[in-house]
């Protein structure tokens, strides 16, 4: 199965998503600032970060309103915790979603 990643927004967060992408099971990665132009389907996921919460919730329930991804979410802005860290965490949910959907 082939799997395609849309990482959507203006957090400096998805940069280093973009790079640890190469480690994980993705035939295609997008890095966008708005929401992908594409039909949604089970092998397409969605990771939104911004710097404003309200903004990422209305893309993710445009997103989840608009199509029918196998994996959409926001990247939480924890309050001290760096870019790499909350990379790697949103990394591990990026990993549970690809394994749930094998």
């Amino acid at each position: 199965m082939t799997f395609r990643l849309f990482l959507v927004g203006d957090d400096d967060v998805l940069d280093v998503l973009a790079e640890l992408s190469r480690h994980l099971d993705y035939f295609e990665v997008s890095r966008l600032d708005e929401l992908p132009e594409v039909a949604l389907g089970p092998h397409d996921h969605v990771l939104i970060a911004t710097h404003n919460e309200a903004v990422g919730l209305s893309l993710l329930a445009q997103v989840l309103g608009s199509g029918a991804p196998g994996f959409a979410g926001v990247v939480p802005d924890l309050e001290g915790d760096s870019p790499g860290a909350r990379a790697i965490t949103a990394a591990a949910e990026l990993i549970s979603a690809l394994h749930d959907r094998r």
